[in-house]
């Protein structure tokens, strides 16, 4: 009977059953949203195991509670989550369907030796991590964020300073909460990796010792996916996002309503929705994520430094 329920397929099925119901009770999905994390959920649980499904569990229950801190206050700001804070479908696939695709990735990369042995199930769980670490970042930078006492600035301009809610832009207690969220993916991340190496893909050698260059790396990696995917995704919604401007606030906003009137449509694809930036920022902070994972940090330092001195100067 325990051999039965410590089967994966078992497990994970009990396991997204509590954590399913928990959610519905606590009010951040909905029904389709419900469906989809179930999927999502149980495939990384399968095929990534306890340490992956736990950092998505991470970013899945820190969402929800970021998105209803001060709930009623962000909505008088106009920046509240619609459906009363509830995640559908669209949400959870946007945010998870990245990661769920490099999960199945590190799970096929495991039971392949030629891969396995060049070290890809490390990189691609970087790449995982990395994922994970951005829309986490995304989410809580975003639900927080607005609550930041100095004035958000355009990602595309930091010299320029925007009302709040609008689309691209950043502010120093966003920025902040990214980094915590790196940070704490990055904490998860390495407590599994030293207490139970054998659950992190790719970290033993044929010989069975723990690659200690591998650990190292996670917590960095998992900070600096953190924060540079955040402000991809900010940039992405800066530049293609479909934007409408509140002449009533001034915010520029991807909701044709603001401010209880329509919007005028100002720029962007008007097909490039929100959730199309998620998915970029997610598949970027994926690839970095893979890049760290290979030990190329200088690369990744390198481009933020010029990124950081062009938009400053502009």
């Amino acid at each position: 009977m325990f051999e039965m329920l410590m089967h994966p397929a078992i497990s994970g099925l009990l396991v997204m059953c509590i954590v399913g119901a928990l959610a519905y009770k606590l009010h951040f999905v909905d029904i389709s949203g419900l469906i989809s994390a179930f999927v999502v959920g149980f495939t990384i649980w399968y095929t990534g195991g306890v340490p992956a499904f736990v950092i998505i569990l991470f970013f899945f229950m820190s969402a929800g509670l970021a998105t209803k801190y001060k709930y009623k206050a962000k909505v008088v700001k106009n920046v509240a989550q619609e459906g009363k804070g509830k995640r559908s479908w669209v949400n959870v696939f946007g945010s998870g369907i990245i990661p769920m695709m490099f999960s199945v990735a590190m799970y096929i990369a495991s039971l392949t030796p030629d891969l396995a042995a060049a070290g890809w199930p490390f990189f691609l769980f970087g790449g995982y991590v990395g994922s994970v670490a951005t829309t986490s970042a995304d989410t809580l930078a975003s639900e927080v964020g607005v609550f930041s006492k100095s004035k958000p600035r355009l990602i595309t301009n930091l010299r320029r300073k925007v009302p709040s809610g609008t689309i691209g832009a950043v502010s120093l207690l966003g920025e902040g909460v990214a980094l915590f969220a790196g940070l704490f993916i990055g904490v998860i991340a390495i407590l599994f990796a030293v207490l139970t190496p054998t659950w992190i893909p790719g970290i033993m050698t044929m010989e069975g010792t723990v690659t200690m260059d591998y650990v190292l790396f996670l917590i960095p990696l998992s900070v600096l996916t953190a924060f540079i995917g955040c402000n991809i995704d900010s940039l992405l919604g800066a530049v293609f996002q479909n934007r409408y401007v509140c002449e009533i606030c001034g915010a520029i906003t991807d909701k044709e309503f603001h401010c209880d009137y329509e919007t005028k449509y100002i720029g962007g694809f008007k097909r490039f929705t929100n959730m199309h930036v998620n998915l970029g920022s997610s598949g970027l902070g994926a690839t970095l994520g893979v890049v760290l994972g290979a030990g190329l940090f200088v690369w990744i330092l390198g481009g933020l430094f010029f990124w950081i001195a062009a938009s400053s100067s502009s």
